[in-house]
C-alpha cells in the first residue's frame, strides 16, 4: 500500500518544483507550495516504511541508518547544486532540476510496483 502512495507523492512534489518558478504572485504561489508540502508529505513517511518492510529482519538497522545518511547527504548536496545552478543557469534551473530528478525518482518507484505487482501475479499462477 505504501508505494502508489509514494508515487503520488513524488508525482505531487514534481509538480510543485516545476510550477514554483512559474507563480506569478504569491496568490499562486501558496497553493504551489501546497504541491510540494503534500508530496514531501506522501513521499517521506512512505520511503521510510517500505525501506523497513524490504530490509532483512537482521540488516534493518543498517538499512535504515544507510537511508538516513543518504537523506541527510541530499540535504547537504542538493542546497550548494542548486546555489550553483541558480548561479550559472538562472533562478528557475534549481527548480526544473529538481523537478525533473523527482519525476525520475517516481518513474523507478512506479517501475518498482509494477515490477512487484508482476512478480505477486506469476507467483499466484505457478500455485
Amino acid at each position: 500500500r505504501e508505494a502508489p502512495v509514494a508515487v503520488a507523492g513524488f508525482a505531487l512534489t514534481a509538480a510543485g518544483l516545476a510550477l514554483l518558478p512559474l507563480a506569478p504572485t504569491y496568490g499562486w504561489l501558496f497553493p504551489v507550495m501546497g504541491l510540494l508540502a503534500v508530496g514531501s508529505a506522501l513521499v517521506n513517511p512512505c520511503l521510510s516504511a517500505l525501506v523497513s518492510l524490504h530490509a532483512p529482519p537482521e540488516r534493518q538497522g543498517a538499512v535504515l541508518g544507510a537511508y538516513q545518511a543518504c537523506g541527510s547527504l541530499g540535504r547537504i548536496v542538493g542546497p550548494a547544486l542548486g546555489g550553483l545552478l541558480f548561479t550559472r543557469l538562472g533562478p528557475a534551473a534549481p527548480y526544473g532540476t529538481g523537478a525533473v530528478l523527482v519525476a525520475l525518482g517516481g518513474v523507478l518507484a512506479l517501475s518498482l510496483v509494477t515490477q512487484v505487482r508482476m512478480s505477486g501475479a506469476g507467483a499466484e499462477q505457478s500455485s
